[in-house]
């Protein structure tokens, strides 16, 4: 939530020709806090839940239980940032129908199911990747740059992550936003990318590392604990 919050300040304040990179660049203080800072993110926990199921330590249940509960937290945290954002002026961001958040929200609103399927897959094979290699690097200093060009190319590219998107499409229903803004438009962004970040992270990084290391049946090593990303990356 942070991160977007930075990223659409700086962003409105360059020519539209360098938005993407400045705003890329920008955006890495997200998962830098949750992977240095141990918080639960659950398209992180895409990835960790998927290897339990995988290796047999983890039932499906669990996996709806993980997924469900850092889901509907980060939604919870994102509502309460917002609220807060908002309630401290919100920084010129939510103040009329054109600032640049409302127009990226209403995009992400009334695009296509396709669209964002596919988007949201390659975000969190992206995200994801960030984290697993952060967990093969010793030095927080390596982490921080290993996450920093993953979440630069997701964001330069205009991928999809549902928990940022819970922040973008709050403020944006929090501000004085476009008919192209509304609640059904944030659910319907909601429900396409969540499902997209489940397979990114659990088909498309959990499944390929577990079949590329031991197939099909084997064992991939995960930590003892129920795979937050701040375990895995101590």
């Amino acid at each position: 939530g942070v991160g977007i919050l930075l990223i659409f300040t700086l962003g409105s304040q360059v020519p539209k020709e360098f938005q993407k990179l400045v705003m890329g660049a920008t955006f890495g203080i997200a998962l830098t806090l949750v992977a240095i800072a141990g918080s639960e993110l659950f398209t992180g926990h895409t990835m960790f839940m998927a290897l339990r199921r995988f290796n047999g330590t983890g039932t499906s249940a669990d996996i709806a239980a993980s997924w469900g509960m850092t889901w509907a937290g980060n939604l919870a945290g994102a509502v309460v940032l917002v609220a807060l954002f908002a309630a401290g002026g919100g920084g010129g961001l939510l103040s009329a129908p054109d600032t640049l958040v409302m127009k990226v929200a209403a995009f992400k609103m009334n695009d296509s199911a396709l669209s964002l399927l596919a988007r949201a897959i390659l975000c969190n094979w992206l995200v994801c990747l960030a984290l697993w290699m952060a967990a093969r690097v010793n030095s927080d200093s390596a982490k921080c740059i290993v996450i920093w060009w993953c979440l630069m190319a997701f964001i330069a590219c205009g991928f999809e992550h549902s928990v940022a998107n819970m922040t973008v499409l709050g403020l944006a229903l929090a501000g004085n936003h476009p008919e192209t803004v509304s609640l059904a438009g944030a659910a319907w962004n909601l429900l396409w990318v969540t499902l997209g970040n489940a397979v990114g992270g659990g088909v498309f990084v959990a499944g390929a590392y577990w079949v590329a290391t031991h197939g099909f049946p084997g064992k991939v090593d995960v930590p003892d604990e129920a795979a937050p990303a701040s375990a895995t990356l101590k």
